[in-house]
């Protein structure tokens, strides 16, 4: 135990040490994050560059376990070789964005090399129960697992030390399920990146002073998914992914319910918005520290219940998989309003209504970014785009009896406004339909200036 907590305290040493650097480097304008989504609030340029005092920690604990277990280098070059690769993917992205497919090439890419190199799920093994051989299904299955779990982090990290926090409690789980298992190399490595973050979120707790960025998470979804597989012992895969699935139970809801809305929705499924229980629970009127602690109480209790699987040899295992069914219960009763089976029936039918004018939004919003690249003058630029918003239903001020002003944020400078009938559909339904235009009038403002 002693050498566990050695290593929380190294990495937590490097992370202060070294994130107040990170800061002051990217303030010369390297990885600044300018706010060019709406969900996000920050009024001057954040860092996003919280994955490299991260890394350098991960990294140099890593080399600690080397020198001291020499012998076990080998078993451990997957992992280094797969965080390398998923963070530089990240940091590529928060440095210029890729775009969701170019991302998703370089996560099957790396699953893939991790899995050659020999990390992977070969059978589910459960004490009592018995085993299931995956034969050829254990590249697909560990390919998801190890790109579905950095890519879970990565869509919650839209909120001040959330990604973090979670990412601590998680890598604490993993930890004590390793020293459980007798794995104190595992062990050491989870405190490590526990002790990381949490010198990290010293920086990151609102108001943050740095971001995490797609590296950051990347690298902490990554690690989490591996050192699940890597603390497995033969005979008890399964327990330990169930495990980590309960743990894992706020993100993967999130996520979960995020999917669902965007694709009834039609937007595609990585499209931002600012419905995630974070968000949610802002609009309720709660402060940012006290979602934080609430969402932090709730993993924490989700964790305990992950680690009964462990302590009880599996008995308690319908339990926890219950408490995460009645918490999937409560959020869409309260954050999706679904109370009864009616409500579920009128806002699917109301959804697939709307569903055709989001997707000819985003179409006409394709259009006009190629517009953007094509015109030669923002006052021919800016004609087209008034003519597209028209066919979308938008209209002048004053031109219909009711109208929304719908504001589209940038920059955290003053909101661009649109105006749209009121009789043809609700305000956050107008919101969702502007915001398909976002990245197109940051485009133009940013090619023109204005």
């Amino acid at each position: 135990m002693i050498y566990t907590l050695a290593f929380f305290a190294f990495g937590f040493a490097v992370a202060v040490a070294c994130t107040p650097w990170v800061i002051r480097l990217a303030h010369r304008g390297i990885g600044l994050d300018y706010a060019h989504e709406s969900r996000k609030k920050q009024e001057v340029p954040i860092p996003r560059l919280g994955g490299m005092p991260l890394m350098l920690a991960m990294s140099l604990g890593l080399l600690v376990i080397f020198a001291v277990s020499p012998a076990n280098a080998t078993n451990w070059f997957p992992i280094l070789l797969g965080s390398v690769m998923m963070y530089g993917l990240g940091l590529w992205d928060d440095f210029k964005s890729l775009g969701a497919r170019k991302k998703l090439l370089g996560q099957l890419t790396t699953a893939i090399v991790v899995y050659s190199l020999g990390l992977n799920i070969e059978k589910f093994s459960y004490p009592g129960v018995g085993s299931i051989d995956l034969g050829a299904w254990s590249l697909p299955v560990t390919v998801f697992w190890l790109i579905a779990v950095p890519n879970i982090v990565n869509l919650i990290d839209g909120f001040d030390g959330l990604a973090g926090g979670l990412g601590l409690c998680m890598s604490v789980t993993l930890g004590i399920v390793a020293i459980n298992n007798e794995q104190l190399a595992v062990a050491c490595y989870a405190f490590t990146m526990a002790g990381a973050l949490l010198g990290f979120l010293v920086f990151n707790f609102p108001p943050a002073k740095i971001y995490l960025g797609d590296g950051g998470a990347y690298l902490i979804g990554f690690t989490i998914a591996a050192l699940s597989l890597t603390s497995s012992n033969k005979g008890s895969v399964a327990k330990v992914l169930f495990v980590t699935l309960i743990a894992l139970g706020v993100p993967i809801l999130d996520t979960t319910f995020a999917m669902l809305r965007r694709g009834l929705r039609g937007y595609p499924i990585f499209h931002a918005d600012d419905e995630h229980f974070h968000h949610r629970l802002e609009k309720f009127g709660f402060s940012k520290r006290r979602i934080l602690f609430g969402l932090y109480g709730i993993c924490l209790v989700l964790s305990l219940f992950a680690l009964s699987i462990i302590w009880s040899q599996g008995s308690t295992l319908p339990i926890a998989i219950g408490v995460l069914f009645l918490l999937a219960l409560l959020a869409l009763r309260y954050f999706h309003y679904l109370r009864t089976w009616d409500d579920v029936r009128r806002k699917f039918n109301r959804v697939v209504r709307r569903r055709r004018l989001v997707q000819y939004a985003l179409l006409q919003a394709q259009v006009l970014e190629l517009e953007a690249e094509r015109c030669k003058s923002a006052q021919e630029f800016w004609a087209i785009f008034e003519h597209t918003l028209r066919r979308v239903g938008f209209v002048e001020k004053g031109e219909s009896d009711g109208e929304y002003d719908i504001e589209v944020k940038y920059n955290g400078s003053t909101p661009w406004t649109l105006h749209a009938p009121q009789h043809k559909g609700t305000e956050v339904e107008w919101q969702r339909i502007a915001e398909c235009f976002r990245p197109v009038i940051v485009k133009a403002k940013e090619r023109w200036s204005a």
